[in-house]
């Protein structure tokens, strides 16, 4: 069995916690308790160790974790007496001093994720203007693909620039070409998300579009009927190529799911 540790030795590792250690454990936690989920600076949030110092716990950043002050333990709930008024004046500038401290620790994290976050934004930018020169991405288009990278990984956005390239660009590059490249990226990352059935459908949606009126309110629900029923795919794919319009196209769909359920065992 481990030995206790001595009052002076749990001192000294509690005190070991430097303000160097207390900003890496709130950054990786980001500056919020772990244990309720309250942020900072809305409360003060403090280093607690998992593994108690009481009980052997050290100060590895594995053993580390933020609290707040009610998870931490809290404060006592005893009657201030006659003689407390100073220590708790004490207690509350030291509060006001502690989430101070904590705001800083804050503007410098979010300084430095925004940091990140533009060099990201001109990685994205320099990969569309290679696409697009001698035109380039003005405020605004770094303002899309900020809001792009707030729901897409860069991996997923690069990807789709390639994708949206070899879809668009495939003329002389004009202005107006520019920007329906530029519409079209965060279109191709959505789509990629979904499963592979839905993308195929999606893309026997824009054969059809690119080749004849469609109506656009009811395309859908015959494509993913013919999912629903599991027909071949590949047989929709090359029809969508020669339909010659709407009507024919919805008919035949049509037959093709009732001959389907007519199949069925029930």
């Amino acid at each position: 069995m481990a030995k206790k540790p001595s009052p002076d030795q749990v001192k000294k590792v509690r005190s070991g916690i430097t303000k160097k250690i207390r900003f890496e454990v709130f950054k990786r936690d980001g500056f919020k308790c772990q244990y309720c989920g309250n942020s900072a600076p809305d409360v003060i949030l403090h280093v607690d160790h998992i593994n108690p110092v009481s009980k052997g716990g050290d100060n590895d950043m594995m053993n580390l974790v933020t609290s707040c002050d009610s998870c931490n333990g809290g404060k006592s709930d005893k009657l201030l007496n006659d003689h407390s008024i100073m220590e708790k004046q004490r207690q509350q500038l030291q509060e006001l001093n502690t989430k101070r401290e904590q705001l800083e620790m804050m503007i410098q994290w979010r300084d430095g994720l925004k940091s990140l976050k533009d060099d990201v934004i001109d990685i994205v930018v320099t990969k569309i203007e290679d696409c697009i020169a001698p035109f380039t991405v003005n405020d605004n288009g770094r303002k899309s693909i900020k809001r792009w990278l707030r729901i897409y990984k860069v991996e997923e956005i690069l990807d789709a620039i390639e994708l949206a390239a070899d879809k668009k660009l495939t003329q002389e590059i004009t202005h107006e070409l520019t920007g329906e490249f530029f519409e079209y990226i965060p279109r191709i990352a959505a789509t990629k998300r979904k499963p592979p059935e839905e993308q195929r459908i999606l893309y026997i949606r824009g054969i059809l579009k690119n080749r004849i009126y469609i109506n656009q309110n009811h395309v859908m629900s015959y494509l993913k009927a013919w999912l629903t029923y599991d027909l071949d795919l590949d047989e929709l794919t090359e029809f969508a190529k020669t339909v010659p319009n709407w009507t024919t196209f919805k008919e035949w769909v049509s037959e093709r799911i009732r001959e389907a359920q007519e199949e069925l065992p029930y």
